[in-house]
């Protein structure tokens, strides 16, 4: 079954397996949370999109995730039944993941290896999906790995694109003995990131800085290279004249959006919060909500904080890229947090914009195991692997009973964690307004309003 060099059949095996081991994943541990009202969002602006409706009644999230998280779903969305739509689109996703992880690995390691990494990976995905449950974490954190809408689909591809990227340009610059740093990429290459970024940046601009960020570090960090070559992509005009009409496209575009439909201002209401308060409350507001939100971690993401003691014993044998980005997104990351939860959205536990450092986390952890573990283990691998995902099949499948009890729900005015499971689950026969809880019409994430012409 399985040859001293992987074949064609054994990574059909391998991807196969992972696949219907995620979506059971998606159909048990984590059908809560990749059903709830914020990650329903997607499949019904789709569903009101490829039906006719439109989407110019829709209150779109600061975050529109209409690329690559829209454009996942639009494929997926003739293929697979509607109701299934949230769990394939989590197994797709990883598979995804999975696949451009090898890519990656692929030009820093052998296939053997780089297919055992594969196997770790999955199998410490599936073994912290049970301990979290075990542990009964709330939200689990891994539900990230799985789930559209929550800036993770957007991280993965803005972090894919950025080494892309960087491993093109850096070919070049070997390739090339004159390379001058006004070379660029072939002209349809140029488009491709040009758009791809683009896209990114006015679908969700937190996993585009992600990418940016990512980009910057791999260059800056690079020692193989003097300071002024690590810089001179930065200081040529056309790079400038490029991020300039970069800019103004993407802006002038999200302005045409949000002329379009509903979509908050997130910097606004920002900054009118921020006016209220001084600087010495905002530095005592800041260390509570941190200090709460490390609590949080304590009492309910038991599984973190054993993924976070793996990381501190694995760091020094992570390699330098995994290394260099957990330093720099670790305070960034937490800072994003800050503001977005305590001084923006008013969250107590936005956990999602930690997401990045638990996938990096993972990846330098099975980057140890892979090297400890020598070649030629796959059969005991993929036997682990499959009594792992077996496991699964011993755990609750809530499909039924949650459709049953939704569909039961008649009233027209709900809260707003109601409004949109109860139209998915209906397949959109039912269409309740969304309310707060002073019974008003609440304009959040919601595109029940198109049969409602007046609030």
């Amino acid at each position: 079954m399985f040859p001293r060099f992987p074949s064609i059949f054994s990574y059909f095996l391998f991807f196969t397996v992972s696949f219907i081991a995620n979506f059971l994943l998606c159909e048990t541990i984590y059908f809560e949370p990749l059903h709830s009202a914020d990650s329903l969002y997607l499949p019904l602006l789709l569903k009101d999109l490829v039906t006719g409706l439109g989407i110019r009644h829709w209150y779109l999230p600061p975050s529109p995730y209409l690329f690559p998280d829209l454009f996942l779903y639009l494929i997926l969305y003739p293929i697979f039944p509607f109701l299934y739509l949230p769990s394939f689109y989590g197994a797709t996703q990883m598979a995804l993941v999975l696949l451009g992880i090898f890519i990656f690995l692929s030009k820093y390691l052998n296939k053997t290896k780089s297919f055992q990494f594969l196997y770790l990976f999955e199998t410490l995905f599936i073994f912290f999906s049970l301990l979290g449950s075990f542990f009964g974490d709330r939200p689990l954190p891994l539900v990230y790995f799985l789930s559209g809408t929550h800036h993770s689909t957007g991280f993965f591809f803005s972090l894919l694109l950025s080494l892309y990227l960087y491993s093109l340009l850096n070919e070049k610059e070997k390739d090339k003995k004159n390379f001058t740093p006004s070379f660029v990429l072939p002209f349809p290459l140029v488009l491709f990131f040009f758009f791809s970024f683009e896209l990114l940046y006015i679908s969700d601009r937190f996993s585009f800085v992600l990418g940016v960020i990512a980009f910057f570090v791999v260059r800056i960090w690079d020692e193989k290279l003097t300071l002024r070559e690590r810089l001179s992509y930065f200081q040529t005009k056309r790079f400038w004249i490029l991020t300039l009409i970069f800019l103004i496209l993407g802006e002038l575009v999200f302005f045409e959006l949000k002329a379009i439909v509903s979509i908050p201002n997130s910097f606004q209401i920002l900054f009118t919060y921020l006016t209220k308060w001084n600087v010495s409350a905002i530095i005592q507001l800041s260390g509570t909500y941190l200090f709460d939100f490390a609590k949080h971690i304590f009492y309910q993401g038991r599984s973190l904080l054993i993924l976070v003691g793996f990381v501190f014993l694995g760091f020094t044998r992570f390699p330098k890229l995994i290394q260099h980005l957990l330093l720099v997104f670790f305070p960034i990351l937490l800072v994003l947090l800050l503001l977005v939860g305590r001084f923006t959205y008013l969250h107590p536990y936005p956990i999602r914009y930690l997401f990045p450092l638990w996938f990096l986390g993972f990846f330098g952890i099975t980057w140890v195991l892979n090297q400890l573990i020598p070649k030629g283990n796959r059969k005991g691998l993929f036997f682990i692997l499959l009594c792992m995902g077996g496991m699964l099949f011993f755990f609750p499948f809530p499909r039924e009973k949650t459709k049953a009890n939704f569909s039961q729900i008649t009233e027209t005015k709900v809260a707003y964690d109601l409004e949109k499971p109860i139209r998915f689950w209906s397949e959109g026969r039912k269409s309740p307004i969304p309310i707060d809880k002073d019974g008003k019409p609440y304009h959040w994430i919601t595109g029940a309003f198109h049969t409602h012409l007046t609030e």
